[in-house]
């Protein structure tokens, strides 16, 4: 990645010259309709102020929506958001091969490091077999998020995540613990927390961060789909003072799945804030459009038409998306990771990121990967939704291995 410095006044002045055409100018957005559906009115009101909520024990005043970095390439987009008022960020060290922190890391440092929090994860254990692993060592985890601060060019982090828990425990590994509790004590991680997909593990381990003291933040998987079990658990942590980050919030973004005149996109993210126990969601997003639509789901009653929208999109997408209830994790002879696969087809058919995809599935240990289902004379998934999961499988397969 090139890290000359970014000219911010330049970048400003050339895109308003190119979205000035397209009737998006840069200080005077209207909530426009981006992942499909009618444009909006010629007097269509300008974007609401951002909301701005306590997030948890850490007493960071977060904005309501935040900005997932993990696919951004392009740097100007982070201007664009600060400039609307998102002033939380959440990257990771395996994005981009840290190429995403870097950005991060360059453009905050040009804005002003103390206007924005940052926050970033790291994997402590190993994804192709975790049930089986250990985690590194403390001089391996120190020497990663050394690194990582390197990276972001600053010398602590707001939020430090362990990332991706897929077995319930991990978080209180005493390897782990030790870890987290001397990066607090350092300074470098002001608060830490942890992030979690998987629904094999996903109430115990939020139950469990919720009484552990060390914790301060959990980033879930969280969505209109939500099992009820989910929510619950969620709702018991915050209740515990621990801060609940969305991610995840507008179910894979399937841009082939809109609605003429709805943009269910802005609807599932409206409905996600509205939850009294969110702090702040972090939509993935990489252009100024997406940033726009977004910011325009603050300070708005989800409402009749959002709930329709929200009933049509799923109804469209309800044969590809995994909705993570976790039912159908005993139902496999094979015992392969079918929520990671699901998560990898989200990526490529929603998200439309192939490498994103092929990179969560080449992370699979090859017993944990859909290759047994090609020679499964007699599969034994069922889900509970619908999905022709074997089939889903198998095109998985054939389309990352």
């Amino acid at each position: 990645m090139d890290e000359k410095k970014i000219n911010r006044r330049k970048f400003l002045t050339d895109s308003s010259l190119k979205l000035a055409g397209a009737g998006l100018l840069l200080n005077q957005f209207a909530a426009r309709v981006v992942f499909g559906g009618d444009q909006p009115a010629a007097n269509q009101k300008l974007l609401p102020a951002m909301e701005y909520r306590v997030l948890g024990k850490t007493g960071l005043k977060v904005s309501a929506v935040s900005f997932g970095v993990m696919r951004l390439t392009e740097p100007a987009v982070l201007f664009k958001a600060l400039d609307l008022g998102i002033n939380y960020f959440d990257t990771a060290e395996s994005y981009q091969n840290g190429n995403n922190e870097r950005m991060l890391g360059t453009v905050l440092k040009q804005y002003g490091r103390k206007k924005a929090f940052i926050a970033t994860k790291i994997h402590p254990f190993d994804l192709k077999e975790p049930e089986k692993s250990q985690p590194k060592d403390r001089k391996t985890l120190n020497a990663l998020f050394d690194k990582c601060l390197e990276r972001l060019q600053t010398d602590y982090v707001d939020v430090f995540f362990i990332h991706n828990i897929m077995v319930a425990g991990q978080q209180t590994h005493e390897e782990v613990l030790a870890f987290v509790e001397k990066i607090k004590k350092d300074g470098k991680a002001r608060f830490v927390g942890i992030s979690i997909h998987d629904p094999r593990c996903y109430v115990d381990v939020v139950n469990q961060v919720a009484t552990a003291k060390v914790y301060d933040v959990i980033l879930a998987w969280f969505n209109f789909k939500s099992p009820p079990e989910y929510i619950e658990a969620l709702k018991r942590a915050a209740k515990a003072n621990v801060g609940i980050i969305a991610m995840k919030t507008q179910a894979g973004g399937y841009p082939d799945a809109a609605t003429a005149g709805i943009s269910p996109q802005q609807a599932a993210l409206r409905w996600a804030l509205q939850q009294p126990y969110v702090s702040c969601a972090i939509p993935g997003m990489v252009n100024i459009e997406q940033v726009v639509e977004n910011v325009g789901a603050v300070e708005k009653k989800i409402g009749w038409r959002d709930r329709k929208s929200l009933h049509c999109y799923y109804a469209a997408i309800k044969d590809k998306y995994c909705i993570m209830c976790g039912q159908c994790a005993e139902t496999c002879s094979n015992k392969i990771d079918v929520y990671a696969i699901n998560r990898a087809l989200m990526y490529c058919e929603g998200y439309k990121d192939f490498e994103q995809g092929r990179q969560t599935y080449r992370e699979l240990a090859s017993s944990r990967n859909a290759r047994a289902c090609l020679s499964c004379s007699s599969p034994t998934f069922t889900c509970a939704n619908g999905m022709q999961i074997c089939e889903r499988m198998r095109y998985a397969h054939s389309l990352f291995a």
